[in-house]
């Protein structure tokens, strides 16, 4: 090759450079040239080490997989592979070509490439990201649980799921409670919540933990699923809290707290509350009281499956090994056993799987007899739930409780046992201390009410409606008799079902300390059942005599109970119970008089001969002169005899007295007489009665001695009406209300009385009122200020319920302060008023209706306005409305009476919307939030043509339910609510 070849490449950097540096650049491409294969062998031994460091570094990645690395490690080792794949290339360049020694510029910058390279692998391998590159791992998101049971197929067990996923999403809701018995699928429910897609989504970190009795380990159970390192101050809670705290207050969280058994300060533990960042917390409970003392704001309950859904899931779980469950013979065998699981899950699955391999008829039979000692019976889930429930027993700690637990037992599992009546008695039977001269029958009944709330709130018994009555389930009956059998003092003889014995041949029931028995048909006559202290005959329609003798050898009895039995008249060996305390004839249809044996129970407090034919008042009665409590008809004879009225007044030591009014017309002749005996007695705390005019209830009020006295009274006064059984005001709490008052037919001059009772009273009836033309004008806003539920129905010249216009708000010609009105007030129902036309018109004084929950209006032809003038900023805790038959309005809220505001009915949950022909809009403007709703039922509104929902103002919205013609021809602006329709023709009640 020529020098001209060699050299020439080079002359055309003249140009760049000048002559004058031709010299020096030719001088440095040659050197560069000789250096590429010094460069290229470096190049690989230094590509070589870079490898070799990463291979190390994601061995030391391998052996720590409970860390993670820096973002500048990931980083780094995406260079390390770029370089890599450099090298390979500029490797695959030198080997391709081998650039003889002549090409200069050619080898020259293929040295300058590897030479740069070289440095830039060499910085990687110093980089400073490789001296700390492992760190803690962040926790996942969710951390899924294992072999969950699928709630697929159980409405119960979804229904709950589902509620809470609505609750989860509502974000003025922050901690929920799910509370249910022991075994009725919480933790099932919780596991599948935990594990749920939808969940997943709502939130960046959710946290599942069973809670425990020590706040310590909790808090180092959530520090744990955070991944927090909290080894150096694991003791010092305060600065474990002050890292959770700061891990969760910018995150969304689920915390789900499984199992919990006291209250649990969330704060200390860490857990933010104050941090608006839609963080929410679960609290599953089988405790009531448990999340009332941690300020739960919803409350789902987890009730038992239906009867189908308990049998599908034993039989799905044992067709699943054994089909023979199909057959003939063994299916009612199986679903007996199936009943005897309460219809709680966790009984039904091990139950299930210990009956799954039995191939007879006849093992099934054997295993169904082998269940009814099931506290004795060795099985997981039998065993499990027996041991939680005695351990509830035993942490009664105190006999009087756990007496008056095993004492409810006496009545069949599941039924409704009034609370009244229950404490009554356990009064009888001591367990709620003596009743004497120094201690009241009120404070005895205060204290059974305590004992039942509390049993309540272990889960023990379950609330009814209004804690009228209590239930005992099927488990907790089984657990109480299973006890009972091993304690003499607390014995039982039972007999629930249609089967009858022989009591002729049959000692066991005179064993027994307290007998049940619903199908007597045979009467003993002459033994000894001298231990028997309670007897309960009662709702046996078979019984209609007892023989003359049967009550000769029951010395001891404390309580008879022979409610709704067919007897027409009482023993005479009714006089050998001297001990007794409590007598309940109540709902004795065919019972006309009692029997003159009566005045021998001296000791008796109770006696209830309600719903009897036993004319008013049996002259016995004025015997009984330690009665504390008396419910008496008012019933005269078809041939009007004489009223032995002042039998009353000998009951000095009465303090609760019903008369119920049978005979209405001679009521309304005779109340007066009876009254100013009732008047006479000093001890009365609780009085049910009727006035045949508020008149006579004044002249009652200004005679009666307990009134007087200011004694803390409790009562339900009809003045102007017959008493009804249940009034309808009641029924709407769910807490029992003790002071009620029902006004019918009154006018303005004989209101007097009526503003005397107010103030006491808790729940309010005003019927048919002559001269009412707005509540304030009746009786002043100081006399409502304790009301907690209000129906006024049938008051024709009523225009308003309340004004802010006060010119005409006077009372006996006396101008009334403007102040806040009804602001205890719960539940308002309007009904009926054929002039109302604007139900609050503002501006009200703040605080006003500050607690209304339910307002309902039915009925109200001309009403054409709800809210006027700004009053509804009043309702912030509403959360029903109910507007129904009320032909004239046409809007539920204006525009000009929200004064701009976008969430004014914040807390409202349910709207109904029925029979309203010419209504035409929710709201005439559709910038308001709706923020809580969660149901809208429409039905025969055929004016009304669009909704102002949304997705995003009404996130809460679950169900929409209307008539399907009615759907169709709804307007749209945005159809996102369109899904949770359902076409119904129903009547919304």
């Amino acid at each position: 090759m020529s020098g001209l070849e060699v050299v020439a490449p080079l002359v055309g950097e003249v140009g760049a450079h000048g002559i004058g540096e031709l010299h020096s650049t030719i001088a440095s491409k040659i050197a560069s040239s000789r250096n590429l294969d010094d460069n290229y062998n470096i190049l690989l031994k230094d590509m070589e080490m870079l490898l070799a460091i990463k291979k190390d570094k994601e061995r030391e990645v391998q052996r720590n997989n409970h860390k993670d690395t820096t973002n500048a490690y990931k980083l780094w080792t995406n260079r390390v592979s770029d370089a890599a794949e450099d090298v390979q290339k500029l490797k695959v360049k030198y080997e391709e070509k081998m650039l003889p020694w002549w090409r200069i510029q050619r080898r020259s910058h293929l040295s300058e490439e590897m030479e740069k390279k070289c440095n830039y692998v060499r910085e990687l391998k110093k980089d400073e990201c490789l001296r700390d590159f492992l760190v803690d791992k962040p926790p996942e998101p969710v951390l899924k649980e294992l072999n969950v049971p699928q709630i697929s197929g159980y409405p119960t067990l979804q229904g709950a799921l589902k509620n809470m996923l609505g609750l989860l999403k509502n974000n003025k809701i922050k901690v929920i409670g799910v509370c249910g018995t022991k075994g009725v699928g919480k933790t099932t429910i919780m596991q599948n919540l935990n594990n749920n897609e939808e969940v997943a989504k709502l939130f960046e970190i959710v946290i599942f933990v069973k809670a425990t009795a020590d706040d310590h380990k909790l808090q180092e159970k959530i520090a744990n699923r955070l991944m927090l390192d909290i080894e150096t101050n694991k003791k010092h809670s305060g600065d474990v809290a002050r890292r959770i705290h700061k891990e969760l207050e910018k995150k969304k969280y689920l915390l789900i707290l499984d199992e919990v058994e006291d209250a649990i300060n969330l704060e200390q533990l860490g857990i933010p509350s104050h941090v608006n960042n839609g963080g929410k917390v679960v609290i599953a409970t089988r405790l009531p009281r448990v999340y009332k003392l941690n300020k739960v704001q919803r409350v789902i309950k987890v009730m038992e499956l239906s009867p189908e859904e308990a049998w599908k899931m034993f039989r799905d779980t044992v067709h699943a090994f054994n089909p023979k469950i199909d057959s003939l013979e063994i299916q009612p065998i199986a679903k007996l056993v199936c009943k005897r699981c309460s219809r709680l899950p966790l009984l039904i699955y091990n139950i299930a799987n210990s009956f799954k391999l039995k191939e007879s008829a006849s093992s099934w039979s054997a295993g169904l007899e082998d269940l009814k000692p099931w506290p004795e019976l060795q099985n997981q889930g039998l065993e499990e739930l027996y041991s939680c429930l005695k351990f509830c027993y035993d942490e009664l700690k105190d006999k009087k409780k756990q007496k008056c637990f095993l004492y409810t037992s006496l009545y069949p599992a599941n039924s409704k046992v009034y609370t009244d009546y229950l404490v009554e008695c356990w009064a009888a039977q001591g367990l709620l201390g003596d009743i004497n001269d120094k201690r009241s029958y009120r404070s005895a009944r205060n204290c059974g009410i305590n004992i039942l709330e509390h049993l309540a709130n272990v889960s023990l018994l379950e609330k009814g409606e209004s804690m009228i009555y209590v239930n005992m389930n099927h488990c907790m009956r089984q657990l109480a008799l299973h006890i009972s059998s091993k304690d003499p003092e607390c014995s039982f003889y039972l007999q629930d079902g249609e089967e009858s014995e022989n009591l002729s041949n049959s000692r066991a029931w005179q064993q027994a300390r307290w007998v049940s028995m619903r199908q007597l048909l045979d009467f003993p006559t002459s033994q000894d059942s001298s231990m028997i202290l309670t007897l309960l005959l009662r709702k046996n329609p078979k019984l209609t005599t007892i023989p003359p003798t049967f009550f000769e050898n029951m010395s001891s009895l404390l309580l008879l109970d022979l409610y709704n039995s067919m007897i027409t008249q009482l023993p005479s060996s009714l006089s050998k119970l001297t001990c007794l305390r409590g007598l309940f004839l109540n709902s004795c249809e065919l019972l006309e008089s009692l029997s003159s044996e009566i005045g021998s129970l001296q000791f008796l407090e109770v006696l209830d001969i309600r719903d009897t034919k036993v004319t008013f008042i049996p002259l016995q009665i004025g015997c009984l002169t330690n009665l504390r409590c008396l419910r008496i008809p008012f019933i005269v004879s078809e041939d009007n005899e004489a009223q032995n009225v002042h039998v009353i007044s000998k009951l000095h030591r009465l303090e609760e007295l019903t008369i119920q009014v049978i005979s209405y017309e001679q009521w309304c002749n005779d109340a007066e007489n009876v009254l100013q005996h009732v008047a006479s007695l000093e001890n009365v705390t609780h009085l049910r009665c009727c006035f045949p005019s508020s008149i006579i209830l004044g002249e009652f009020l200004s005679r009666s001695k307990s009134w007087s006295c200011k004694q803390q009274n409790s009562f339900r006064f009809f003045v102007g009406c017959q008493n009804s059984r249940r009034p309808q005001i009641l029924e709407s709490f769910e807490y029992k209300i003790t002071n009620y008052l029902r006004y019918c037919n009154g006018g303005q001059k004989d209101d007097s009385a009526i503003i005397e009772v107010l103030p006491k009273t808790d729940a309010f009836e005003l019927v048919c009122h002559k001269d009412i033309k707005k509540l304030t004008n009746f009786a002043g806003v100081v006399c409502l200020e304790r009301i907690r539920g209000l129906l006024i129905t049938r008051c024709n010249k009523v225009l308003t319920i309340v004004s802010a216009d006060t010119s005409s708000n006077t009372m006996n010609g006396i101008q009334i302060e403007t102040r806040v009105i009804l602001p205890n007030l719960e539940q308002l129902y309007l009904e009926n008023l054929l002039n109302l036309k604007c139900v609050f018109r503002g501006p009200l004084h703040s605080g006003t209706f500050s607690r209304l929950q339910t307002l309902s209006l039915k009925n109200c032809p001309s009403l054409s306005d709800i809210f006027s003038n700004g009053a509804i900023q009043h309702f912030s805790e509403l959360q029903n409305l109910k507007l129904e038959d009320c032909s004239k309005i046409e809007v539920l809220i204006r525009e000009e009476d929200i004064e701009g505001e976008r969430d004014v009915l914040p807390k409202l949950e349910i709207l109904l919307l029925v029979n309203l022909p010419n209504f035409k809009t929710i709201c005439s403007t559709h910038t308001l939030a709706w923020s809580s709703l969660e149901l809208l039922r429409i039905h025969n509104c055929p004016k009304l043509k669009t909704l102002p929902l949304d997705s995003d103002n009404a996130v809460n919205l679950k169900s929409i339910k209307g008539q399907q013609e009615w759907w169709d021809e709804l307007e749209w602006t945005n159809n996102k609510v369109r899904p949770i329709f359902a076409a119904s023709n129903e009547y919304f009640s």
